[in-house]
């Protein structure tokens, strides 16, 4: 398993959900995909992470998903570790999906429990394990009790991680995210990491807990390598940037859908995207949302620069 514990060490700092673009036919627009993990990158950022929900993934199509997790992991030819959430609800379609992305190249996987009915604690330990145990690479938990109706307990991802030594981390998608990551942290026996998703709304006190990564969007990737770096070095100016960042953190946490427009309204200021389109269903911002957009960008434009627009 010592190639297990190396590529788990890698899987730190700052590592943004990529979006997935869509042209004005809402095709997928491969071409400024791969801007935006060109530009991921150019902003410093520690990994890349494909298919949370940030991604649009219950939007796509499989044909589509394993086209965009080949294009992502060719073109960054392990420079940088590739994250590939599994999110399928079914265990039998997840393991083969699992399985798949590792041997496309994947350096971890994400998973995220059954989240569509009612499961059982009993249930959602063998979806997770049964996903691990298909894969040699690293495993995430994606630990997001809102999202999934679902809430394993410290101790019970403590047992996962010893049985299933490839589960090397828990994201927490959770407000408050504090006690979780304390209490895995707490647990001498557990060597369990931790990352924060939730746009890392409370990122200078996660990393005081012991975090080690942030899981943000593609457009602030710049300002939260900034952040991260602050915060590691103990810098208070770590925690004036983000209390600088935060405002704009709430506007687009008011929902998954308005994350991703406002994500994408902000792709296209800076120059990586050529236009705000989302499938439908999708969220419509409103002229006063667009308004306060405008606010907290100009606040923030030394991080969010006015980028020229891509043909």
């Amino acid at each position: 398993m010592s190639g297990t514990r190396d590529g788990a060490q890698r899987i730190h700092g700052v590592i943004p959900i990529l979006p997935t673009p869509f042209n004005e036919r809402g095709e997928v627009d491969e071409y400024d995909f791969i801007r935006a993990v060109d530009a991921s990158m150019a902003d410093g950022v520690h990994g890349l992470a494909m298919f949370g929900l940030a991604s649009e993934a219950y939007k796509l199509s499989d044909e589509e998903k394993k086209r965009l997790t080949t294009l992502l992991i060719e073109h960054v030819v392990r420079r940088i570790p590739v994250i590939i959430s599994v999110i399928h609800h079914a265990t039998e379609i997840a393991v083969r999906e699992a399985a798949w992305a590792e041997a496309a190249g994947a350096d971890a996987i994400m998973v995220m429990p059954p989240y569509l009915m009612p499961v059982a604690e009993t249930a959602v330990r063998s979806h997770i394990t049964r996903v691990a145990d298909a894969v040699g690479i690293p495993v995430i938990v994606q630990y997001a009790p809102l999202q999934t109706g679902t809430s394993l307990s410290p101790e019970s991802l403590a047992g996962i991680h010893r049985e299933h030594p490839n589960v090397t981390h828990v994201k927490v998608d959770a407000v408050p995210s504090g006690p979780m990551i304390t209490r895995l942290h707490d647990d001498s026996q557990n060597s369990l990491q931790t990352l924060v998703g939730y746009m890392g709304l409370h990122l200078p006190d996660d990393m005081r807990r012991g975090v080690r990564g942030v899981m943000p969007t593609v457009s602030l990737g710049r300002v939260f390598g900034r952040i991260y770096e602050l915060l590691h070095e103990g810098n208070k100016e770590g925690h004036q940037l983000h209390n600088k960042v935060l405002p704009l953190l709430n506007f687009m946490m008011q929902s998954i859908e308005m994350l991703i427009a406002v994500e994408k309204e902000l792709l296209v200021r800076r120059g990586i995207l050529r236009n705000a389109m989302c499938r439908h269903p999708k969220w419509n911002m409103d002229q006063y949302h667009r308004a306060e957009l405008e606010l907290y960008a100009t606040e923030l434009s030394e991080w969010l620069p006015i980028g020229r627009q891509v043909n």
